[in-house]
């Protein structure tokens, strides 16, 4: 069955924050993503929109589907995507559901993002904190959607497996008032040479701002990432310097 141009209007639709919210919806593309999504029990697909090509090749993970296939015909192909060309499959599902943990674990590493506002930036940390196994993380209400196709792009479909709970920091601190709290800082202590690191919350700033001024008193410890002798940019991207500073801590 070809897409109508209905249907086509309500995945444009799902580019836009509001009617994300609005239907409890959102837009994966691209084959990677789409193939992780098929083999996880967790997402519940409204339907999938694809090319035939795709179709035909994949048919054995949609025999038997539970949701309406469409083929996506070329007269509607510029404009349902945003990205640059046009993925060969997508998928509208429902957002993952899940409750923030009361009780955070004092042997795991958890991440709190104040204020990250780049998608890419967003979607890169999830990836970081999937590869080291960093399964929750909490962010502030400003830090972009989960759901923004940039975000799910970026994290290579690690969204299915890490959660992002939009929390205040002060919130997830009443219950666990003895966790270690980590910040980043370019005056902190280096992270090679910190003593006494256990397991507990890594603060990472907003993108211009750094760690906002409401946080700043729950930092214990503030670590940087020592510059190279030569080094002379001004500052590390917040992907790269959370990358970095996940390498390190799980290890320490």
């Amino acid at each position: 069955m070809e897409l109508s141009k209905n249907n086509a209007k309500y995945i444009r639709s799902l580019h836009l924050k509001k009617y994300r919210d609005k239907f409890n919806k959102f837009l994966a593309e691209g084959n990677k993503i789409c193939l992780e999504m098929l083999r996880n029990h967790k997402v519940q697909i409204e339907y999938l929109v694809a090319n035939q090509d795709w179709l035909t090749k994949n048919q054995n993970l949609l025999d038997q589907a539970s949701f309406q296939t469409y083929v996506l015909p070329a007269k509607l192909q510029a404009s349902i995507s945003n990205l640059s060309n046009v993925p060969e499959v997508m998928i509208v599902a429902d957002k993952l559901a899940y409750s923030a943990p009361t009780q955070l674990s004092p042997r795991d590493w958890y991440l709190y993002l104040d204020g990250i506002q780049d998608p890419g930036n967003l979607g890169t940390i999830l990836r970081i904190a999937d590869w080291f196994g960093w399964n929750t993380l909490f962010c502030s209400k400003d830090t972009a959607d989960l759901y923004n196709s940039k975000v799910i792009q970026a994290s290579m479909g690690a969204f299915l497996r890490v959660q992002l709970h939009k929390i205040e920091l002060d919130q997830v601190l009443e219950e666990n008032p003895s966790t270690p709290i980590y910040g980043t800082s370019m005056d902190g202590q280096n992270v090679f040479q910190a003593p006494n690191i256990q397991a507990g919350v890594l603060v990472i700033g907003n993108e211009g701002q750094g760690i906002r001024g409401p946080i700043l008193p729950h930092i214990e410890t503030f670590l940087s990432i020592p510059q190279g002798k030569q080094g002379g940019a001004e500052s590390l991207n917040a992907g790269v310097a959370t990358g970095i500073l996940c390498a390190i801590l799980s290890n320490s």
